[in-house]
């Protein structure tokens, strides 16, 4: 049959398979949950007393979960992308116009708006270049002075860590389809990243890393991200085969809080598996509320929140909770004119399914902007 016909196939399956879905809810609220926990660490100086570290004695804050839901969500629809896109090059575009705009203009905000204001900081032609080019390479870069020394976090924007690991998350799911990889090595794979996280937790191993640290980030960020990820990426391959049950929801959650006072260990090693069943159970639910109606707003208010903060910190005297309401609005407005401003431009429509991978045809299921 001529490729065109596959294509305008696909394209109809993918209309009718296509359903409404809380991916973008999701999304904004994991980035309002982070500002909020945030907020502990900046303002309070620990996230100790968040009510998310207490529920779970610790094992994770709210940041922490926000963070991992990023990925499980992330896990899921690229992998989606994957299979909608034409060719790996129209899939490798599409991750690039997702990252990188939106990425480039914040840390120039943060390198050239916020540091020459607040910290005064002058720069060479070789400084400019620098930090263009470190930015480039997803190396979260800045020139020194730090401006917020005296604040509880020093971080100029202490969010970006997760930005890199995020993209090369994507190059690995890339591989995965050129490779033709089964979703049962995916699994084994799951199982292996997770059995590192679970022994980096265990021995308490913190890796080095040398030039693989600098090329790919801290390897505990790995051990500790890549399974959600790959969790939601298993998600997908397997969503025909998963069960929705509240029920079960109710239990995988009670299970990771109960074992998180009595065997945190076993808690580490639940987490993602709970995370991305919890995930699938409500982005499949009732439609919450449309998180995208006006836009997406939630990678440029996880990329902004805390400048925003650490300025609020180190320029006003407000109470906690005003702290955390300025937080949440102003952030959530810089989201906003990220998208208007930068990111709309690059947003593309999603494509029709391709077959690029020996997996039987699954039907899909509408998803975010990928």
């Amino acid at each position: 049959m001529p490729q065109r016909y596959l294509y305008i196939i696909a394209r109809v399956r993918l209309l009718i398979s296509e359903k409404p879905n809380n991916f973008d809810a999701i999304r904004i609220a994991m980035a309002v949950l982070v500002i909020w926990s945030h907020s502990f660490a900046l303002f309070v100086g620990s996230e100790a007393s968040e009510p998310v570290s207490r529920l779970t004695h610790g094992v994770v804050n709210a940041g922490n979960v926000a963070v991992d839901v990023f990925f499980v969500v992330s896990g899921f629809l690229i992998t989606q992308s994957l299979h909608r896109s034409r060719s790996w090059w129209s899939f490798l575009r599409k991750r690039i116009a997702r990252i990188y705009p939106g990425y480039l203009t914040a840390t120039s905000v943060c390198a050239f708006v916020v540091l020459p204001l607040y910290a005064g900081t002058h720069y060479s032609f070789a400084d400019v270049a620098k930090t263009f080019g470190m930015n480039l390479l997803l190396r979260n870069w800045f020139l020194a002075p730090n401006p917020f020394i005296h604040n509880s976090g020093t971080a100029l924007n202490g969010s970006l860590w997760s930005i890199p690991l995020e993209f090369w998350c994507y190059i690995g799911v890339l591989l995965f389809g050129l490779l033709r990889v089964r979703r049962t090595a995916v699994a084994a794979a799951f199982v292996c990243t997770l059995g590192l996280h679970v022994w980096t937790v265990a021995v308490d191993k913190s890796w080095g890393g040398g030039i693989l640290n600098v090329i790919f980030g801290w390897p505990n960020f790995w051990f500790r991200m890549a399974p959600f990820f790959m969790a939601g990426m298993l998600f997908h391959l397997y969503r025909e085969r998963v069960p929705r049950s509240g029920v079960a929801v109710a239990a995988g959650v009670l299970a990771f809080v109960v074992c998180s006072w009595v065997k945190p260990l076993a808690a580490v090693a639940l987490l993602p598996a709970v995370m991305a069943y919890v995930v699938f159970y409500v982005a499949f639910s009732r439609q919450l509320f449309r998180g995208a109606k006006y836009g997406d707003f939630s990678y440029g208010t996880y990329l902004y929140a805390f400048p925003i903060q650490q300025l609020l910190v180190a320029l006003t005297s407000v109470t906690f909770p005003i702290f955390v309401a300025m937080s949440m609005i102003l952030s959530v407005a810089a989201g906003a004119v990220s998208w208007f401003a930068v990111e709309r431009w690059f947003h593309k429509t999603r494509e029709p399914v391709s077959i690029v991978t020996k997996e039987p045809p699954i039907p899909t299921v509408s998803g975010a902007s990928s």
